[in-house]
């Protein structure tokens, strides 16, 4: 095991942490941290694996305070984009897709951030609408959920509801997501085992994360964590057009 995986181990439980509080993050965090140094088609798989297990750890605890009747039509939308999300994984070279991720979260951070709300009327179709964005985000990236939390928290969900709605989210739609990256044969035996390895210290982030969840400002946390999205996002960015141009 190489030091890239030790530094993906921090970058996980640290991630754990925010999820833990917040419901949300995980998988851009260490989607944007890790493409710095490993493979974009490496990390996206095993970031489904993460946020299924995450999604286990805390369904237990939040799946009663779930809005049940948008998730349907949430991932109704998402089984139905994930698959063209995964197709342009698959497609893109490498330093397109890290491109391409870096400019998602970019943008979706920068919305967070403007503290954005959708003003329309919320409908099935609205759910199914945003289902089939964070579907096509959540395949190509693994970052369905910074549109779905955005979207959310402007349609008057508590942060109970929206935690654990979010929660119940991932699991289904990561589900969805490891059955689309399956055809495309990413999953192999090492994967498999280097995410099984990952699953303690993001259990331990998780853990901790939660007990802040009742102590911390989650407005202040959620800013902190966009705020070092868009510094990820923006030196991929840089780093993408660098290697560009010196190709």
């Amino acid at each position: 095991m190489g030091y890239e995986w030790l530094l993906l181990g921090l970058i996980v439980a640290l991630a754990g942490i925010v999820r833990g509080c917040t419901g949300f993050g995980f998988s851009a965090l260490v989607v944007a941290s890790a493409a710095l140094f490993m493979p974009v088609t490496t990390v996206v798989p095993m970031v489904a694996i993460l946020e299924i297990v995450a999604s286990v750890h805390m369904a237990s605890s939040t799946w009663r305070q779930a809005a049940f009747k948008p998730l349907i039509y949430l991932l109704i939308g998402t089984a139905i984009a994930t698959p063209l999300g995964v197709y342009a994984l698959v497609l893109l070279s490498a330093a397109d897709i890290r491109l391409l991720l870096s400019g998602l979260i970019f943008i979706l951070s920068l919305l967070l951030l403007s503290g954005w709300q959708y003003r329309g009327i919320v409908s099935k179709s609205s759910y199914l609408g945003m289902g089939l964005f964070a579907g096509l985000c959540n395949g190509a990236a693994a970052v369905g959920g910074l549109p779905l939390a955005t979207f959310l928290a402007s349609v008057r969900l508590n942060m109970q509801q929206l935690r654990a709605t979010l929660v119940l989210f991932f699991f289904g739609a990561d589900l969805i997501l490891i059955l689309s990256v399956s055809a495309h044969d990413l999953y192999h035996q090492s994967l498999v085992i280097y995410s099984a390895m990952m699953v303690l210290p993001m259990a331990l982030g998780i853990q901790i994360g939660t007990v802040f969840f009742h102590k911390l400002n989650e407005k202040s946390l959620r800013r902190a964590v966009i705020l070092l999205l868009l510094l990820l996002s923006v030196t991929g960015i840089v780093r993408g057009l660098l290697g560009y141009l010196f190709s």
